[in-house]
């Protein structure tokens, strides 16, 4: 039996890898998937170290080539993973995945850990409505995205789940540390770049260097830049070089590039002592691996990942409005008195990330 799985794969985001690591593990482990192809333009190291050759491919001899590559895989499967994501906001992706499971085993079909919106417009909605449908099984990893499936489609087998991260921590291979913590790592996104809204970013950005300065002085810790994102345009570097420029030479900043292994990147984040997370899943791993986190928003979805795991107030900041004495404050006193631990414990957020396997 061969199980397709299809997502933003292989596209070098942290996020991303570890979402995949996470639905073949519990593909493997609850549907008994053994033989795995994967929507991705560069071939697959799983965890377990199998190796999962390329279905997509980076350079497109002709428009539309890796759409077709993707209805191949479909047809040749037996099953179709959805696994994690914000994947359901665009009529043309959605349409094209009720394709995939048309070619594929009808009525086989699982949507697992995954987001729902923001909608461009109604036919995306009702688009996003036959999908649900149309899948066996649907697990939502937010309670608005649950609110807005049981609207669309009441009939729909639609659970309230988590994100799949967590079930990261259940792989034999994961490991990490948490001795001898150091330094405050930050983890931004190019978010205003990308929308051509330099001005935001630039304001952004000088709040940001400003807090920064602010918690070096008053702890001495280093600095850590990290990219989730390996992008050559769209990724992280560009935006943590910007801010590092804004940064005295006397603060000892390390940048570190994009991991394509999201188990050594949680090793990774359990040696700090806070991170700044503007990804998403930044934020995720970090708190994973029980490393405070301070999160900056920038979407619907961080605040409601924040609301989830029960994350002190002012432990989050909206990345339209930052304050860089309260950025700053908020990291020194959680430094040098302790931060507020979120109220969901991470076990229970295991449990839940289980429910997309209706275990």
């Amino acid at each position: 039996m061969i199980t397709y799985l299809n997502g933003y794969y292989g596209m070098l985001n942290s996020g991303d890898d570890a979402l995949m690591q996470a639905t073949a593990w519990g593909a493997e482990k609850y549907l008994g998937a053994k033989d795995f192809l994967i929507s991705t333009p560069r071939p697959i190291t799983l965890a377990d170290n199998k190796k999962v050759a390329a279905t997509l491919t980076s350079k497109q001899i002709f428009k539309g080539e890796n759409r077709i590559r993707q209805y191949f895989a479909s047809a040749k499967s037996n099953q179709i993973v959805f696994g994690g994501g914000s994947v359901l906001h665009n009529s043309h992706d959605i349409n094209q995945k009720r394709h995939f499971i048309k070619l594929s085993n009808k009525n086989n079909a699982l949507a697992l850990g995954v987001g729902l919106g923001p909608f461009a417009n109604s036919d995306a909605e009702q688009a996003c409505a036959k999908f649900l449908l149309e899948c066996e099984y649907v697990g939502v990893r937010d309670k608005a995205s649950f609110d807005m499936a049981k609207y669309l489609a009441p009939e729909a087998n639609v659970a309230l789940t988590f994100d799949l991260a967590p079930l990261l921590l259940l792989n034999e291979n994961v490991s990490f540390s948490t001795e001898g913590r150091s330094g405050v790592c930050f983890c931004l996104c190019p978010s205003e770049r990308l929308k051509n809204n330099l001005a935001a970013e630039n304001a952004r950005l000088q709040q940001i260097a400003n807090a920064i300065i602010s918690v070096y002085r008053q702890t001495g810790e280093p600095i850590t830049m990290l990219d989730f994102n390996g992008h050559a345009t769209l990724g992280d570097e560009q935006v943590h070089c910007a801010l590092m420029a804004l940064l005295p030479s006397n603060i000892p900043v390390k940048h570190v590039a994009y991991n394509p292994n999201p188990l050594q990147v949680m090793q990774l984040l359990a040696g700090f002592k806070c991170v700044v997370g503007m990804r998403l899943h930044a934020s995720i791993l970090a708190y994973l691996v029980n490393t405070p986190v301070v999160s900056l928003n920038y979407h619907s979805k961080c605040k409601g990942w924040c609301e989830q795991i029960g994350l002190a107030e002012h432990l989050q900041f909206d990345t339209s409005d930052i304050n860089a004495a309260q950025l700053a404050g908020a990291i020194c006193l959680g430094l040098s008195t302790g931060f507020t631990a979120p109220t969901l414990p991470v076990e229970n957020a295991i449990a839940k990330s289980l429910k997309n396997w209706r275990a």
